[in-house]
């Protein structure tokens, strides 16, 4: 649990940096954020699909987490005008709110859901996703 709230510090961090419009800093907290939360090389982390990162990270507290994170990273690739790259960290957000959703709903993951339909609409999602929006 402790991991948890540190992971919270740890993303309001990169979104404090994201506020401020300092993207890169955001996506440098963003790596680091990472290695605390998943103990797996970035390159293996990026490389897996959705459901394996999942199952990377176990809790649906982690999977929530790496949701926010990602939602976090695609806001300061947007920032940077990157919106290739910011979409697909909001794919990947959305697509882990729905694992988490799966394993233990929340009644957070509704607003969640619904920031991401915003930002990465339900066809860009893996097909296995689609109809669980």
């Amino acid at each position: 649990m402790r991991l948890i709230h540190q992971l919270g510090d740890f993303i309001a961090k990169v979104a404090g940096f994201n506020r401020k419009g300092e993207h890169d800093k955001a996506l440098e907290a963003a790596d680091r954020t990472w290695g605390k939360l998943l103990d797996a090389p970035r390159e293996l982390i990026e490389a897996v699909d959705t459901p394996t990162l999942a199952q990377m990270l176990r809790e649906p507290a982690k999977i929530r987490a790496a949701a926010h994170l990602c939602c976090e990273e695609g806001h300061a690739l947007a920032g940077k005008a990157d919106p290739v790259h910011a979409q697909l960290r909001y794919r990947r957000a959305f697509e882990l709110v729905l694992e988490a959703r799966a394993i233990d709903p929340s009644p957070d993951d509704d607003a969640m859901i619904l920031e991401l339909s915003r930002l990465a609409p339900a066809e860009a999602l893996d097909a296995r996703y689609r109809d669980r929006t």
